[in-house]
């Protein structure tokens, strides 16, 4: 800057705090001279940024550039320009000249962090966060960050320690909680992500899905009145209203046998009113009603209410093969292939039921009439057991020739 210039400056200077609409324009016209002094374009990208015209900033803080590539601060505010514009590449880009040319403080390393955290640049985010906490330890959105970074490089271990900390400090902060939940599961510590889920709830905060995680948790461990508790607090928590979360659950419960536990949802179901229910709510009902039935040996009551849901839904694939199972067991192979036929037609459960009634028709022994089922049921659903057990009939056929 020459002297000239330096005076100018000098007069500008409380203009700028006073009437920056009038040091706007003066300073337009001394970037107007020839071989102006970038320190001018800085000045005026500065007013045009504080001023939120951030566009024009962007262009001022360039030609400043332009004319001194080693302008630190114009690096410095032009990166936090790209920086809000979601342009992470150039802002990481200029945060790290301006650092190059001395802007070592906690904002410039925090915010490149943010922005390698957001192209993620997971390891040097960490780098950045770490180097930003040590110049600015008592600045939370650092640690949350680098915690945040440790989290996507799945070191879950080091996120939970520092969540430990976090948590000790303010233990009412909900959001800590959930991330640490979060932290357990990724390390396969289901029961310590399940009391950070409890304390949740104990706050008021735990939400209708997490309390379905929870419920999954407790099933996965062997835990089914637990789990069905868990299941309960969400359906209660929808206010009664969503019936696909208890149902869903008792369909869970059933499939690990816990027999006394679905009945229970069921039973919560029911009594929530039956005018809460649609037509598929009730045929749901029905089908685990008649699978608890089945399960602990009501198998009469169970077929009866199996009979109903087909009569209702014609396509429910699912309860036209449990019937045709039951009558297979039962002997009655005339009524168990008229069901298997019948879900046969069913595009989603064709596989399924020609392989039961090629199984049906063997036990008859009606092996020729099986052998083109089995193969219509691999060409549609190829499987191992589908495949021995059409190369076992077809070589026993073979042998009685």
């Amino acid at each position: 800057m020459s002297e000239t210039e330096m005076a100018d400056y000098e007069q500008i200077l409380p203009l700028i705090k006073d009437d920056p609409d009038t040091a706007l324009q003066y300073l337009e016209k001394l970037r107007a001279l020839p071989d102006s002094s970038a320190r001018f374009d800085f000045l005026i990208g500065n007013l045009h940024f504080q001023n939120d015209r951030k566009q024009q900033a962007a262009a001022d803080f360039i030609k400043a550039i332009g004319k001194f590539p080693d302008y630190r601060q114009a690096h410095a505010n032009l990166a936090i320009l790209y920086a809000q514009a979601g342009a992470h590449k150039e802002a990481v880009r200029h945060f790290t000249e301006a650092i190059r040319l001395g802007a070592v403080d906690a904002t410039n390393y925090g915010l490149l962090a943010i922005s390698h955290l957001t192209l993620e640049n997971f390891t040097a985010a960490e780098e950045a966060f770490r180097l930003a906490m040590v110049l600015a330890p008592d600045i939370k959105d650092w640690e949350m960050g680098l915690m945040r970074s440790l989290y996507m490089q799945e070191r879950f271990p080091e996120v939970v320690s520092m969540l430990d900390r976090m948590i000790a400090a303010n233990p009412a902060d909900d959001s800590l909680w959930t991330l640490q939940a979060n932290a357990h599961m990724g390390r396969k510590d289901m029961l310590a992500a399940a009391a950070n889920y409890e304390v949740l709830h104990q706050m008021g905060k735990l939400e209708t899905a997490q309390l379905s995680t929870l419920g999954d948790i407790y099933v996965n461990e062997g835990m089914l009145e637990a789990a069905a508790d868990a299941y309960l607090r969400a359906y209660e928590k929808t206010g009664g209203g969503d019936v696909s979360v208890p149902l869903r659950a008792a369909e869970i419960l059933l499939a690990k046998e816990g027999f006394k536990a679905s009945r229970g949802l069921l039973q919560k179901v029911q009594s929530a009113g039956e005018s809460k229910l649609t037509p598929e709510d009730r045929r749901r009902v029905m089908k685990l009603e008649a699978k608890i039935g089945m399960a602990e040996g009501r198998e009469a009551e169970a077929v009866k209410i199996l009979t109903q849901v087909a009569e209702q839904d014609p396509l429910d694939g699912e309860t036209l093969l449990m019937l045709g199972g039951y009558y297979q067991k039962e002997g009655n192979n005339e009524k168990a292939a008229f069901y298997y036929e019948t879900a046969g037609n069913i595009e989603a459960f064709e596989a399924d039921a020609k392989t039961r009634l090629a199984q049906l028709y063997t036990g008859m022994g009606k092996y020729a009439e099986a052998i083109p089922l089995l193969k219509r049921a691999q060409d549609l659903k190829p499987r191992d057991s589908v495949a021995k057990f059409l190369e076992d009939l077809e070589r026993f056929m073979k042998s009685r020739r």
